[in-house]
């Protein structure tokens, strides 16, 4: 009865299906890897299944399918899955219209990548042998004849026993490398360097991807920083340039009012110069005290009704006494007063990279194009002192281009960074009036803070 189902089943699919020369070797090699599996598993006690589906697969032809045999039996779909599997191949259109040495060659490559996947597990690992896949490549090979590089080598004298390795056939004292295990030996190789390669991709990428994703991180917060630190400093700026200003305006109204005290003390100075003709005040005020002051004579007041009575007639006469005349000694000429020193304070822009400045943009008070401010004393015209001097709105604007606006005047304590907001003074700098242009003659030094 048994026989009969087979029968019955293998006239069926060979009706039903008329099969390449590449699928019934697709099926021939399923079946032999089934038969090896399952010969293995049935071995174990209380196996009857496994022993039941390896009875069926001995006793079946070679056009079965052990996937069906499998499946009608039960309690073994896992292994039902592998087999289908390795019987993958077949249903390619590529594979089905290789020729019979192509075909070979994509067989032994099928088996080898199924035996190294599941070489590990016990239930294909042991049962897979070397002499078993030799015996199943020999199966395929009297189907599909390989090419001359993977033929099989002539039989000898001591064949490799089962259980022995199979990489080698002993033949006396020669030794003899089995073509067909060398290839599948490749093969397996290249797989493994495949997949050993495709692993460091993976690593690789994501290595890749971990330090993109941190450096996008910490550009994002260096940026959140950034934008942070650059509001303070503009609040502090804000801050400070209001403090400036304030100092500012409240020492310049002091300066203001000295000012204006000696403007009136020589105005003052100046009248008196022209009220006395020119002259020394101090040696006019001089003659002034050495003169005699003469004092008024005591004459009586006429009245219009009497008579005028001559004084001289009515007083005896008296001699008057001899006036000496002395000779005074000469004076002594004075001392010009000194002159009194006034400063001019003007302002100029940053000057040329040559260090001279602009005489058209000279100006009396500070303006937002003023960097320097000038002070020259009146003793000496053509020499000045300079020192930075600058709107506080503008400071930012110079240091950003202190290259043209600030060193070719002022030398620097330290380098500048983004961080500094002012400059402050530490030394004066000095400049000449060479042929009418204000020249630097010693830069100024300041310090960046």
């Amino acid at each position: 009865m048994q026989k009969l189902f087979f029968f019955i089943l293998g006239l069926v699919s060979t009706s039903a299906f008329a099969q390449t020369t590449n699928q019934a070797a697709v099926d021939t090699l399923t079946k032999e890897v089934a038969k090896a599996v399952f010969g293995k598993i049935s071995q174990d006690r209380g196996q009857t299944k496994a022993q039941e589906i390896y009875d069926q697969l001995i006793d079946c032809g070679d056009g079965c399918d052990p996937q069906t045999v499998i499946r009608s039996v039960g309690g073994w779909d896992a292994v039902g899955v592998k087999m289908q599997e390795l019987s993958e191949l077949k249903n390619t259109a590529k594979f089905n219209a290789m020729s019979s040495a192509e075909a070979n060659d994509a067989i032994r490559k099928q088996l080898i990548q199924f035996y190294t996947r599941y070489k590990t597990d016990n239930n294909y690992g042991k049962p897979l042998s070397p002499a078993v896949q030799l015996g199943i490549i020999q199966k395929i090979d009297a189907l599909l004849p390989p090419s001359t590089e993977s033929a099989e080598p002539t039989t000898t004298a001591n064949p490799t026993p089962t259980d022995g390795p199979t990489d080698q056939v002993v033949e006396g004292d020669s030794t003899t490398v089995d073509p067909t295990l060398y290839r599948m030996s490749q093969l397996e190789r290249q797989l493994k360097e495949k997949e050993e390669k495709d692993l460091w991709m993976m690593i690789l990428t994501a290595l890749g991807g971990l330090v993109l994703g941190g450096g996008a991180v910490y550009l994002l917060l260096y940026r959140s920083a950034q934008a942070e630190i650059d509001a303070l400093q503009a609040e502090n700026n804000r801050l400070r340039n209001s403090l400036e200003n304030a100092q500012r305006a409240r020492s310049g109204n002091d300066v203001n009012a000295i000012r204006s005290a000696d403007r009136q003390k020589a105005a003052q100075y100046d009248a008196l110069v022209a009220e006395l003709g020119g002259e020394n005040p101090l040696t006019a005020i001089r003659q002034l005290r050495q003169q005699p002051v003469r004092k008024a004579e005591n004459r009586p007041t006429l009245r219009t009704d009497e008579p005028a009575v001559d004084p001289i007639a009515s007083r005896p006469i008296e001699p008057e006494p001899m006036q000496v005349q002395t000779s005074l000694p000469p004076l002594t000429p004075l001392e010009p007063l000194p002159s009194l020193n006034r400063s001019e304070v003007f302002y100029f822009p940053p000057p040329d990279p040559a260090g001279q400045f602009d005489l058209s943009q000279k100006s009396p008070v500070l303006s937002p194009e003023s960097a320097y401010r000038f002070s020259v004393n009146a003793d000496n015209p053509t020499v000045a002192t300079f020192r930075f001097e600058a709107d506080p709105g503008r400071v930012a604007r110079f240091m950003t281009y202190r290259n043209y606006m600030i060193e070719p005047a002022c030398d620097s304590e330290n380098s500048y960074s983004a961080s500094h907001t002012r400059i402050t003074m530490r030394r004066d700098g000095e400049a000449t009036l060479e042929n009418g242009v204000w020249r630097v003659k010693t830069k100024a030094l300041i310090r960046y803070e």
